[in-house]
């Protein structure tokens, strides 16, 4: 951007690109304020550097990428940029899919409203990298060339679109959460698409892309699916009705920041919270499906499962709401507006920034403080007493195993829960051979995991683990103790 770009812009045009870079310094540089990343982003780089088309929770991508960004410099600063990065694209999209149906001020404030979204910072900067944050950017890119598509029926556009779907259900299978609204849309205003070649063209592609990971799924038995059904399985009845009841209230408390902004803005400003009088109906029929029939059907899911609803797997399907607000509740933005919307949207992004900033400096926990070398060095030193070769394997707790394996300077193989199946990337005549580290969080479970990482194991054989104790210590330095296990078992021919 050459500095005659910059002059020429308008004045709030320019302070929308002033927010979008500040938007991505704040919410790269609050993560830093932990000394280890978050558990999704590790198991990114672990499931990555597997190198294959799917992991025991999702596809693929999420784990492709954040190895990719991790591995050249070991850097976790490059995994909170890229993470960042993403939302910015999907911010760009938001914008460029709002000026279909807003004016240029609306169309931006549409985006900038959405800090008070925490799931754009407080949640990407508690969680890092996942495929949730990938969603941020897939799911405003998908609607905005299937609009285009609708609108102008270009083949270019097409290509886009499969190719963008293709890659976001290589993401999460979530995804289909937005493809239904589009085919029902579709079916209502725009049949002849179904005789469309381009369309066709769009829907093969995006098979292709997404077909090794199917193919992948049938070598190993759908095992991801199995997550799930962990995930939604209900113990009780009356889950399931306080499942999608909690997680409706979530979504709600994500998006009353938004909702208080444009409240402001309103009444600040006088103006009436009147519904727009001249609409388009396929426009209005766009915004609501894709805007709200995801959430319904988060929704039904929860009343038919009644399992465990994380409100989270709503939060990326929230991207049109700044569009929603700015289109069915018209208002006239001036530059006063304007300034005051952004400022308003400041505000919230300071009071998040202190809220997070703040707990990450003085919380003692070890998801975000965990001593590795500290804990590691001494793992090892009881390994060391009892055998000359390095540890290769780690099992047991997954948050407490992971930073051992990324951050740890021999880099010991995760043995992964994969609910039942057999681990595809475990090779277990070299973990017998070789022997494991299990570490985990009580004496009963540490027994327990061991025989679940090395079923090889005799029913005779004993497993007494030692108790193992460790600080984790805030930004300020107050620690915390924490009591973990440890069983070492042996290498055997």
């Amino acid at each position: 951007m050459n500095i005659n770009f910059w002059k020429n812009l308008e004045s709030e045009k320019r302070l929308f690109y002033i927010f979008l870079l500040v938007h991505l310094l704040v919410w790269t540089g609050v993560g830093l304020i932990r000394t280890i990343m978050p558990t999704d982003a590790l198991e990114g780089i672990y499931w990555g550097s597997l190198h294959d088309f799917g992991t025991p929770k999702h596809p693929p991508l999420a784990g492709w990428l954040t190895y990719l960004a991790y591995m050249p410099f070991k850097s976790d600063f490059c995994v909170y940029f890229m993470s960042q990065t993403f939302i910015l694209a999907g911010f760009v999209y938001i914008y460029r899919l709002a000026k279909y149906f807003l004016d240029e001020n609306c169309a931006m404030l549409s985006v900038v409203i959405l800090e008070g979204c925490w799931v754009y910072s407080y949640i990407t900067g508690y969680y890092g990298f996942n495929p949730d944050v990938i969603l941020l950017f897939i799911l405003p890119a998908i609607a905005f060339y299937f609009y285009n598509c609708m609108a102008e029926n270009k083949a270019e556009d097409w290509f886009k679109l499969g190719l963008i779907v293709g890659i976001a259900f290589l993401n999460k299978y979530q995804t289909a959460f937005l493809i239904l609204p589009m085919f029902i849309w579709a079916c209502c205003f725009k049949r002849d698409v179904f005789k469309n070649r381009f369309f066709y063209f769009s829907v093969i592609l995006a098979l292709l892309i997404f077909l090794p990971h199917i193919l992948w799924l049938f070598k190993y038995d759908f095992f991801p699916f199995l997550y799930f059904e962990g995930e939604l399985t209900s113990n009780s009845w009356i889950n399931h009705l306080t499942a999608p009841l909690l997680f409706f209230i979530m979504q709600i408390a994500l998006i009353l920041g938004c909702l208080i902004i444009f409240a402001l803005l309103k009444k600040k400003f006088k103006s009436p919270f009147k519904l727009i009088e001249n609409y388009d109906k396929k426009d209005v029929w766009f915004l609501l499906l894709l805007g709200f029939v995801p959430i319904i059907l988060h929704l039904l899911m929860g009343l038919a499962d009644g399992g465990t609803m994380r409100p989270r797997w709503g939060f990326e399907f929230w991207f049109l709401l700044g569009i929603m607000l700015f289109y069915f509740f018209p208002i006239n933005i001036t530059k006063k507006e304007f300034v005051f919307t952004l400022k308003s949207a400041y505000v919230v992004m300071f009071i998040i920034f202190l809220a997070l900033g703040g707990l990450l400096s003085v919380e003692q926990n070890y998801r975000s403080r965990y001593p590795v070398a500290e804990v590691f060095g001494d793992l090892k030193s009881a390994w060391a007493q009892k055998y000359d070769t390095p540890i290769k394997y780690v099992g047991g707790y997954l948050e407490w195993t992971l930073p051992l394996t990324i951050y740890g300077d021999i880099h010991p193989k995760t043995i992964l829960d994969t609910h039942g199946y057999k681990d595809p990337w475990l090779d277990a005549e070299d973990l017998k051979k070789s022997g494991a580290m299990i570490v985990d969080r009580t004496y009963d479970s540490t027994i327990g995991y061991t025989r679940l990482s090395c079923p090889y194991l005799s029913d005779n054989f004993v497993i007494e683990p030692t108790e193992y104790k460790f600080s984790v210590k805030n930004a300020f330095g107050m620690p915390r103790e924490y009591t973990i296990y440890y069983f070492i078992v042996p290498p055997m021919d």
